[in-house]
């Protein structure tokens, strides 16, 4: 049986209809949480908040463009309303449905550009800022935001998806340096590669083999890897953490560049 250690908490997770956001808000629930699903997919968070229900947790699913103020506030009011408090805030939504048209600079699409950061930057600061007066009233609060590698490294496409996700980890920095002395924790998890599952399609299994020479860990990262490093960072456990970038990427931007080519010379020695 899973330990409550969130028993008797109310936590928010802005994007949940599928993949990490999903799993995440049922780790959440299965540590003890109440939990409010907010997503512009209705359909898809009722049928998670349903499901939640039905295996006996708390949960309520609302429906929010992360984009619209007062629909963010609205989701943040209801939470206390529903549940008398607001503990967890989890800003998870991110514009993935842009990134296949998300290329260079000279071929950015500025529209896109605009999208990307709306969602992925402005959403959190919306949400961060719709929790916040909730959790300074009652004295104590923890956000937990949604950054990528793809915000600590240059690449040859993901440009607006890479610069939204880099402003994240600044914006969890002053977040937790601003409110920390009033009892305010935030931190944001860095995931690297996780097999979601995407009305799109997966990643090609060439991609992946090529991806995965550049791992320290031999394998592709789960939705259960994100969602337990956003339960821990929401519990008491993580009481002394905050102003933190939690990196969860199975050791991709842990080495120098030249790992992989390195470590294939060395095993081609190691059996000739």
């Amino acid at each position: 049986m899973v330990e409550q250690v969130l028993a008797s908490r109310v936590a928010v997770v802005m994007g949940c209809a599928r993949g990490i956001g999903a799993r995440t808000a049922e780790v959440l629930a299965e540590r003890g949480a109440a939990i409010v699903l907010a997503d512009i997919d209705e359909a898809a968070v009722v049928a998670n908040a349903k499901s939640l229900v039905h295996q006996g947790y708390m949960a309520l699913a609302l429906s929010c463009d992360i984009r619209d103020e007062r629909a963010v506030e609205r989701v943040m009011n209801t939470a206390v309303a529903q549940f008398g408090r607001l503990d967890i805030l989890h800003n998870n939504a991110a514009a993935m449905h842009l990134i296949a048209n998300d290329g260079d600079v000279l071929s950015m699409d500025m529209d896109l550009w605009d999208q990307t950061l709306a969602v992925n930057l402005r959403g959190q600061l919306l949400a961060a800022r719709a929790a916040l007066p909730h959790m300074l009233a009652q004295g104590r609060g923890c956000i937990v935001n949604m950054a990528s590698v793809a915000g600590l490294q240059g690449d040859l496409v993901l440009t607006a998806y890479g610069a939204s996700k880099a402003a994240v980890g600044q914006l969890t920095l002053s977040i937790a340096t601003q409110y920390g002395r009033r009892g305010i924790r935030c931190n944001a998890v860095v995931p690297g590669l996780i097999r979601v599952i995407r009305p799109t399609g997966g990643l090609p299994e060439e991609a992946l083999r090529a991806h995965l020479r550049h791992q320290l860990l031999d394998v592709v990262g789960e939705p259960d890897d994100i969602a337990t490093a956003v339960a821990f960072l929401a519990s008491d456990d993580a009481r002394f953490v905050t102003g933190q970038l939690l990196t969860v990427d199975g050791g991709l931007t842990a080495h120098a560049s030249s790992f992989a080519e390195a470590y294939e010379a060395s095993q081609r020695i190691g059996t000739s």
